[in-house]
């Protein structure tokens, strides 16, 4: 396993100094990298071997989907069904503080990642570290929390590291996380919006913008 320190002072870029992680998700390995709230296992998302290693690593019900992490609108649509303007408009006022969309998937992600569901959870990354390997590797990489499943959100590298370090190829080690919550999960999937879970985000900002729109 090969760890990528950005604590510490380097001559390289940020660019430069995420390629070994993002040689590690277009090989179909794992990472763990910080995100806006907790340190994430990511892989690629259109991997169905990832997907299927990440369940693995966390030991997920497989009846739970994963979301998935990308950078902008563009990079969501692909695997979409449609983005709604109700989520246009959480996105631009609210999304900065942690917003994923529940949305109806497109086939062109593995049907182990929605758990046949045919919906899948997106967050719009605002992490620098995050928005720098998704332009790396220009696709959308697995998001959940870094831990065994039903174990507290991991907030540092270290915390991670522990459970899961044997299923890991490169982990990213940044500042401790201070989010506290993990993101507020909206679901945009039907015409009937709601929240399936308060995080970062209260519920009451995201119904009370929905309303007004």
């Amino acid at each position: 396993m090969r760890e990528i320190d950005l604590t510490l002072r380097s001559d390289e870029t940020l660019r430069e100094r995420l390629e070994p992680a993002a040689r590690a998700i277009r090989d179909g390995d794992l990472i763990i990298l910080p995100t806006t709230t907790f340190y994430a296992l990511a892989g690629d998302a259109t991997n169905a071997l990832a997907v299927h290693r990440t369940f693995k690593a966390k030991r997920r019900d497989p009846a739970k989907p994963l979301l998935i992490l990308v950078d902008s609108l563009a990079m969501m649509r692909p695997f979409v069904d449609a983005v709604p303007d109700a989520l246009k408009e959480l996105e631009w006022r609210l999304g900065g503080k942690g917003l994923t969309y529940v949305l109806p998937s497109t086939n062109r992600l593995p049907e182990e990642l929605t758990a046949g569901t045919g919906t899948v959870g997106v967050r719009v990354e605002r992490n620098e570290v995050v928005r720098e390997l998704l332009a790396l590797v220009d696709l959308p990489i697995t998001g959940p929390s870094a831990n065994i499943e039903g174990a507290p959100p991991p907030a540092s590298a270290d915390d991670a590291l522990g459970p899961l370090r044997d299923w890991i190829d490169v982990a990213v080690r940044w500042y401790r996380s201070s989010a506290g919550e993990p993101s507020t999960i909206v679901d945009l999937s039907s015409n009937a919006p709601r929240i399936l879970r308060e995080g970062t985000v209260p519920s009451a900002d995201v119904l009370g913008l929905l309303g007004a729109a």
